[in-house]
């Protein structure tokens, strides 16, 4: 029997070529179709069904298609082998019928198979449509699965961010919301504020993500183990903060996060970074008004891991090691008049000077005096300064 003839595709067909072709051929001579046509094409239908239904037996199964082929090919001419559709003598029922009724039920299913053609494209066109989409969808998940086992990666978790560098060290990046804080000092209410702090202004700022620590050894080790850089920090504990590291190094850190994840990293500008550590009320510290050495490491030999004062030191956000661990470079140059050239009621999203002599740091370290951990507190260091106290954290906008 012409079994690739009776399922309309060709010998190289796939599997899922013959069982598209085999569907599609099972809807086209469902009894439903045919309940308009007389009785002799609809046994001429049902007849052909068994045979597609034996064809398809046959080609769906390697080992029975692999022996088929075999025959086929070892015979030239298809009369020698192939089962003629009309071949009396295999089909009893219709050789008993006169060639007239025989040839009318043909040539009637024919004329039906004409009109039914269309019919047909549009279910294969939806086959190939349908297959195009699976093709696609499988597309996509071989990306996702390439994503996931893709470092560093980062992705949402909840209304946060985590940010994995390599198979267990990752870090966690919160949501800082869009709105307005009190930036800077009021001499009424900090006795401690300097000149470079005031006036105290309004400032709106976009949301945006910030790591919940100072970005540590071990994060910093892989960073330096994929560009093949050195630095010359001494070594410490994994999860301790990663200092002794200049603006340009923290610069090129991110650099690299960016290229890697396809998100933009950055340092935190100061207004970021003072949102992130006190909120929207204006607060001296980062957990009140009112200082509690017991919250932070101040006046202590070195910074200990990240987040062993949490979350009692946290600020409102959750952010933690933001005061009393290490200084924290900031993306902005430093300008000791820079806010009291913001004359508008609400400065947004403040860029910072345009240039300067150093960039800012802010946080206070370990080894800093009281006045140093308020929030508001502005230090600047030349870009080439790397210290045993000064470290980093980032910043991601969302897309």
């Amino acid at each position: 029997m012409k079994y690739y003839e009776l399922l309309d595709v060709a010998l190289d067909a796939s599997a899922e070529q013959i069982k598209t072709a085999y569907r599609i051929l099972v809807q086209l001579h469902h009894p439903d179709r045919l309940q308009h046509m007389s009785a002799g094409v609809r046994e001429y239908a049902e007849d052909r069904l068994k045979r597609i239904n034996e064809a398809y037996a046959v080609l769906s199964d390697p080992a029975k298609r692999a022996r088929y082929d075999d025959l086929y090919r070892r015979h030239a001419r298809a009369a020698d082998v192939w089962e003629d559709e009309d071949d009396a003598a295999s089909r009893p029922a219709r050789a008993r019928r006169p060639e007239s009724e025989r040839a009318a039920a043909r040539r009637a299913y024919e004329e039906w198979k004409q009109q039914e053609a269309e019919k047909v494209a549009e279910l294969r066109a939806h086959a190939r449509a349908h297959r195009a989409e699976q093709e696609r969808r499988e597309a996509e998940e071989r990306i996702r699965r390439a994503v996931e086992e893709q470092f560093p990666r980062a992705r949402a978790q909840g209304d946060d961010l985590l940010l994995h560098f390599a198979p267990g060290q990752w870090t966690r990046l919160i949501r800082i919301p869009a709105g307005e804080f009190l930036m800077g000092s009021d001499p009424a209410r900090d006795a401690q504020a300097s000149r470079a702090e005031q006036p105290q202004h309004r400032v709106h700022l976009a949301d945006y993500f910030i790591s919940q620590f100072p970005i540590t050894i071990a994060q910093f080790r892989i960073y330096l183990a994929a560009t093949a850089r050195t630095t010359s920090a001494a070594p410490g504990h994994d999860h301790c903060p990663m200092v002794h590291v200049a603006w340009d190094e923290t610069h090129s850190f991110c650099q690299w996060l960016s290229q890697a994840t396809g998100q933009l990293f950055h340092l935190p500008t100061e207004a970021q970074w003072e949102k992130a550590a006190r909120g929207g009320d204006g607060r001296l510290y980062p957990w009140g008004d009112e200082w509690d050495d017991s919250r932070l490491g101040a006046g202590e030999a070195a910074p200990g891991v990240v987040g062993r004062r949490s979350p009692a030191a946290d600020s409102p956000y959750g952010v933690a090691d933001l005061t009393g661990s290490v200084w924290q470079w900031c993306a902005d140059w430093y300008d000791e008049k820079e806010y009291a050239r913001r004359g508008n009621p609400v400065t947004r999203d403040p860029p910072g000077p345009a240039q300067g002599a150093g960039y800012v740091v802010r946080g206070g370290a370990f080894d800093s005096p009281a006045k140093h951990a308020r929030c508001a507190q502005r230090n600047w260091f030349y870009p080439h300064h790397a210290r045993p106290n000064l470290g980093f954290r980032i910043v991601i906008a969302p897309k």
